[in-house]
């Protein structure tokens, strides 16, 4: 995506309209998000919302306060906003992280919804939503602005200038600071989020499994006075097995969706974060020796598409989608959207939707 002042026009025309269509996309998209919640009062009465809106404006700040310029800079090969780099840099650690550590919080409200339901209907209230949130925000100014501003993030080696470029915004960091932010912000909590969503499939898994056992035991009863025969029982168990399967692999395509767009968007980025300030110091004090500027960039970018794809794949649930064919006035074109939840004859919910993940078991047996 790097094009430098050398650059064909055709390259750089395509460059900036693929960047400005991605910033547009996340603007809109958070942007929805944002409105819809705030419009329609039965979204902002689900406590769980609360991460999702958090989430948003996290991702729309990256559509504002980082990509636009980055954006810019990419198509003319230099950095023309002067002084303004270093608040740059602050708002680009800051909103990244925040909506990395949004996406953490979501799998934790995910995870306690699913393991303690009913406990989990009386702890998490909107004062402890706002809690987790305000750590959220808290710790990602606290990791961005003050060292940023206090010089504690820059490496010590010579600025890399580009070839043809007359000024740069030099945003490499040091080891320590590049380490322990890239903990802080990508490495602790994908090892949660891998932990708790891990255990989301297991739970679902077991209770799925507990369902379906139930419903077959139910229809089994039922049927036993009718003179279908062997035939129909070894149908029906036939019958079972492929709804339980296709009920567990619809959870397993959602939780690989959440983690597999969140890993790969961002996994590469933090990989080469970390290798970064060890390269340029083993190069003899120039930056980027043995990873080009270009592939770096490329892989910026990669992290910040992250925040296009939250609000699709956090936001896109039934309830989500008729607010938001109501609020676009095409909801004649989608009438009646239903919830993604598997209803058995028990009365039992099991709602396999990747926002919510939440079992309710009313009267089992």
């Amino acid at each position: 995506l790097k094009v430098w002042s050398g650059g064909t026009q055709h390259v750089r025309v395509l460059t900036g309209c693929f960047l400005s269509m991605l910033i547009l996309t996340t603007l809109l998209g958070n942007t929805l998000v944002c409105a819809t919640v705030t419009k329609f009062r039965h979204l902002r009465s689900k406590v769980t919302n609360y991460f999702v809106i958090s989430l948003a404006v996290s991702d729309l700040l990256v559509a504002i306060l980082v990509m636009p310029w980055k954006a810019v800079t990419e198509i003319t090969g230099f950095w023309p906003f002067g002084s303004f780099c270093d608040t740059w840099v602050a708002f680009d650690i800051m909103c990244s992280t925040a909506s990395i550590l949004n996406l953490c919080v979501i799998s934790l409200d995910r995870y306690w919804a699913i393991s303690s339901p009913f406990r989990y209907e009386r702890k998490m209230t909107p004062k402890v939503a706002y809690v987790m949130i305000s750590v959220a925000w808290t710790l990602s100014v606290l990791i961005s602005f003050i060292p940023v501003q206090l010089n504690w993030h820059k490496a010590q080696t010579k600025a890399y200038t580009p070839p043809g470029g007359s000024e740069n915004c030099d945003s490499r960091l040091n080891r320590t600071y590049a380490i322990s932010t890239s903990l802080i912000s990508f490495y602790i909590p994908v090892a949660i989020m891998v932990a708790t969503y891990t255990q989301i499939y297991r739970i679902t898994h077991r209770q799925i499994r507990m369902i379906s056992a139930l419903e077959r035991a139910a229809e089994s009863a039922k049927n036993r006075h009718d003179s279908m025969g062997k035939g129909s029982s070894i149908a029906e168990s036939e019958s079972f097995f492929k709804m339980t399967f296709k009920r567990e692999t619809k959870v397993l395509k959602t939780l690989s969706l959440i983690m597999g767009a969140f890993v790969c968007c961002w996994l590469p980025f933090f990989i080469l974060n970390c290798m970064v300030p060890f390269c340029e110091q083993s190069g003899g004090g120039e930056a980027f020796p043995c990873i080009s500027p270009t592939t770096f960039n490329v892989f910026v970018w990669f992290g910040w598409a992250n925040s296009s794809l939250n609000p699709i794949i956090y936001a896109f649930n039934a309830d989500f989608r008729k607010a938001f064919s109501i609020l676009l006035g095409c909801h004649r074109l989608y009438p009646g959207a239903k919830a993604s939840c598997l209803r058995s004859s028990f009365g039992k919910t099991l709602c396999t939707n990747h926002r919510t993940l939440i079992i309710m078991i009313k009267s089992a047996l």
